[in-house]
């Protein structure tokens, strides 16, 4: 029998076994003002919090680990109910992109490589993203006035996610927009046809999207192992393989919420480009997809350390 530390994120059983509860969410959402159904998030996340001691004691892990990296500082206050409470958040700010609830006053963007990144798209350029379950990695994609507020172009983005794993929200999400299938390709089956597809998409100008954060449900050794928040862990071979083999501008995103408001919440979105340059030859492959990976997670724990509470990776990260 497989022990409880030999299971990998992917055999986790899924949270929402039935997607009955976010078409309640998605009814609710369509009949009340937001900020109400927003505020059910709070005793949802407590009862969660009590019947789930799985999610509990993740959560604390990775605090413990953030606390211990950064010298007892950061989070100040070591808090699985607010972790649980922004995952519980984050799902419903991904029904209300999908339903075009999500206004684009809301998003506050930083001023970092974001300029960079919209006069390639305004270009007709493509680039590929890299980001990750800390925040909202969904909050762009889902945003309709994005392409025209920032681009003056339809810019076409393509995601490239697990589909079996978050069977249920996948299916909730295609019964609220039935394009949805049409943009996301399948990480199970990634092979040469999709990545003349992703090549295709890139010439068109669209964002190409993935989380780095995760190792393949399916390529499980293939792995680099890294530092990360002072203990080593494994990312996604992948993930960083595939800019190498595109041969496109890298960015990593981090979509945050920065203001913790039932009525009116704010988010951040930090856009930052990679410094490495997969403009080489094939025997720097694998140098070049290191220095990818360890610039990802540099980047990734310096957002952990600025929003604490917005990890939703509710696994042994580390093991």
């Amino acid at each position: 029998m497989t022990s409880e530390k030999t299971i990998h994120w992917a055999d986790e059983a899924e949270a929402i076994k039935s997607n009955r509860p976010l078409k309640v969410l998605l009814f609710l959402f369509k009949i009340m003002p937001a900020f109400l159904v927003h505020s059910l998030c709070y005793p949802v996340a407590f009862f969660y919090l009590i019947f789930s001691p799985h999610a509990r004691k993740d959560a604390r892990l990775y605090q413990k680990q953030l606390k211990e990296f950064t010298g007892g500082k950061v989070p100040h206050r070591v808090s699985g109910y607010r972790q649980i409470l922004n995952f519980s958040l984050c799902v419903l700010e991904k029904m209300e992109g999908w339903l075009g609830k999500v206004k684009f006053s809301r998003i506050r963007y930083q001023d970092d490589d974001i300029e960079e990144l919209l006069e390639l798209l305004r270009e007709g350029k493509g680039a590929f993203l890299i980001t990750s379950h800390l925040g909202n990695m969904e909050l762009m994609r889902s945003l309709q006035e994005y392409n025209t507020q920032l681009c003056g172009r339809e810019v076409p983005v393509v995601i490239i996610m697990n589909m079996d794993v978050s069977a249920q929200f996948t299916q909730t999400l295609k019964e609220v927009n039935p394009y949805f299938s049409m943009n996301v390709v399948d990480a199970s089956n990634i092979g040469p046809d999709s990545m003349i597809y992703l090549e295709e998409e890139a010439e068109k100008g669209a964002l190409i999207v993935i989380a780095g954060d995760r190792t393949s449900a399916q390529n499980r050794e293939k792995v680099i192992r890294k530092n990360f928040l002072g203990k080593e862990a494994s990312f996604p071979y992948g993930v960083f393989l595939i800019p190498f083999l595109m041969k496109i501008p890298v960015y990593y995103m981090f979509g945050m919420r920065s203001r913790m408001s039932i009525f009116n919440p704010k988010y951040k979105v930090h856009i930052e480009k990679s410094l490495v340059d997969f403009n080489c030859g094939r025997s720097e492959r694998n140098e070049k997809i290191e220095e990818c990976c360890g610039e990802f997670v540099s980047k990734l724990e310096k957002f952990c350390i600025m929003y604490p509470y917005q990890w939703y990776n509710f696994f042994d990260f580390w093991k």
